[in-house]
């Protein structure tokens, strides 16, 4: 399978994770009365040590150690900014205006990305407004009253940020790594690590049952630890490109969990909407990449 191909099976694989987490987010705290910043403490703090058995258990030395740790502890860092800023934006924003604000983060990575010369899809212009478009239709509804807190759109706009910015440096420290579990081990510990060190602040509880352990369990496992290191091979084989544009299938996948587990019903505009995040993926993933080579050179249509 070529490395495009595994590239694009692993961003799905994220993006359902992910989705497996937003709807987590929603069971665990009616199952344990947990607030939603301790159950964030707990992703990383349950996400983490099954890497750290997983690495020490290996027969062989690992390929590819870590020259620069550091580097990914600082990703872990960025990571979870982004995680607590979610939280905390949810708490201010509705789901749908947090999502259509979120998901400028895409076009963030785009821009970059052609600031730097780096290679992007050669469709960007038509898949990006028919995905931030698809979205809008998926996740917002017509006629419900539009209200957007200031300090929660601020915080909205530091967890894009964070995202972006997670997503543009890990294309390039894991590119220079052979082994992703290893790096992704190092991002799952500096998150870890920040959400321990916020314990005084914030405070800490744990479920007081067996179901909402099992959920816990499940959302540092399938919410957490599969979406990251998924994330991360998909960014070492694709790029942050077009890594940022497929992981807009998220919220779509959400969406469609909830039909299926929590009996929520779709409207005709939900399914166009996620139609549309649907067709322009599609589209990207066959686009071939548009390469600036430097300022002094044309620009090159290349496929990979």
């Amino acid at each position: 399978m070529k490395d495009k191909h595994i590239g694009f099976l692993a961003m799905v694989i994220a993006s359902l994770g992910l989705a497996v987490a937003v709807m987590l987010m929603k069971i665990i705290p009616q199952v344990t009365q947990m607030p939603p910043q301790h159950i964030a403490i707990w992703r990383f703090a349950l996400a983490t040590p099954p890497l750290w058995v997983y690495l020490c258990f290996q027969r062989h030395p690992r390929q590819g150690a870590l020259t620069h740790p550091w580097r990914f502890l600082g990703l872990g860092v960025i990571f979870s900014i982004a995680s607590f800023s979610a939280i905390f934006a949810l708490q201010l924003l509705s789901s749908s205006v947090y999502v259509i604000l979120i998901y400028i983060y895409p076009s963030l990575v785009v821009l970059y990305a052609l600031l730097s010369g780096a290679s992007v899809p050669r469709l960007f212009w038509l898949g990006l407004p028919l995905t931030l478009v698809g979205l809008f239709l998926t996740t917002f509804e017509f006629g419900a009253v539009l209200t957007i807190d200031p300090i929660g759109m601020l915080i909205t706009l530091i967890n894009a940020l964070a995202l972006a910015a997670y997503m543009l440096l890990s294309e390039k420290v894991f590119k220079a790594l052979d082994e992703p579990i290893v790096g992704s081990t190092a991002v799952l510990t500096g998150a870890m690590l920040v959400g321990l060190s916020l314990i005084p602040f914030l405070g800490v509880s744990a479920p007081n049952n067996l179901v909402g352990w099992a959920l816990l369990v499940s959302f540092g496992f399938f919410g957490t630890l599969m979406p990251i290191v998924a994330m991360n091979i998909s960014l070492k084989k694709l790029g942050a490109a077009r890594g940022s544009l497929i992981i807009t299938l998220q919220p779509v996948l959400t969406v469609l969990m909830a039909l299926a587990f929590l009996n929520e019903s779709l409207t005709f505009q939900q399914w166009v909407g996620g139609g549309l995040v649907i067709l322009s993926i599609i589209l990207l993933q066959r686009s071939p990449d548009r390469v600036v080579k430097s300022a002094n050179q044309s620009v090159e249509i290349t496929c990979q």
